[in-house]
C-alpha cells in the first residue's frame, strides 16, 4: 500500500511538472511597426556577391514586420523568426510598389534563429501597398517573393496584411 501511495505521488509530481513546462512557452507573435527617422543602406559584398542591408538614422519612413515563432524555455534552440523591412519617402500617405519598383524601397527579408542561415534576401517580385490610416497607423499589404542567393534555394513567398503602429 505504501508503494502505491509513493507511486501515485510521483505520478502527480511528474504530471504537474509537465504542466509547468507547457506554461513556460511564449506564443507565436507578429509585431509590425514603423518609424519616421530611419532608412536602409545597401552595400554590395563583392566576396559573397550579394547585398548587405543596414538600418541607420535617416529621413525615410521605415516599416518593419517581425514574425517570431513560439518559444519554450524548456526547449533549447527552438527560437525562430523572420522580418521584412522596407522604406518609403517621408511625406507619402499612400503607395503601391509592384515588381521591380520594390527595389526603390530597399526592401529585404531575413530569417533569424538557431537553425537558419541569417542571410538577407532582397525582394523585387510582388506587391507592397500602404495606406496611412491616422497619425500613427498604417495599413500595409504585402505579397512578395524573395530572390534566392544560390541555385539550390527556393524563393520564399511572404504574404500578410497588417496594421503598423509607430
Amino acid at each position: 500500500m505504501k508503494r502505491l501511495i509513493i507511486l501515485s505521488i510521483m505520478i502527480l509530481i511528474c504530471l504537474s511538472s509537465c504542466d509547468n513546462e507547457e506554461n513556460d512557452c511564449q506564443p507565436e507573435k507578429v509585431i509590425s511597426n514603423w518609424n519616421a527617422e530611419k532608412e536602409i543602406t545597401v552595400e554590395f559584398d563583392n566576396e559573397f556577391e550579394r547585398n548587405n542591408y543596414s538600418v541607420i538614422d535617416g529621413n525615410k519612413l521605415l516599416f518593419e514586420y517581425n514574425h517570431s515563432g513560439a518559444q519554450c524555455d524548456n526547449i533549447a534552440d527552438d527560437e525562430w523568426g523572420e522580418k521584412l523591412i522596407f522604406q518609403v519617402e517621408n511625406n507619402i500617405t499612400l503607395f503601391e510598389f509592384i515588381d521591380e519598383e520594390i527595389l526603390l524601397t530597399n526592401c529585404f527579408y531575413q530569417q533569424y534563429g538557431a537553425w537558419v542561415s541569417h542571410n538577407q534576401y532582397h525582394v523585387k517580385n510582388g506587391t507592397i501597398k500602404g495606406e496611412k490610416l491616422s497619425k500613427n497607423k498604417w495599413k500595409i499589404v504585402v505579397a512578395i517573393e524573395t530572390t534566392h542567393l544560390s541555385e539550390n534555394e527556393q524563393p520564399k513567398v511572404i504574404e500578410f496584411s497588417e496594421i503598423y503602429v509607430e
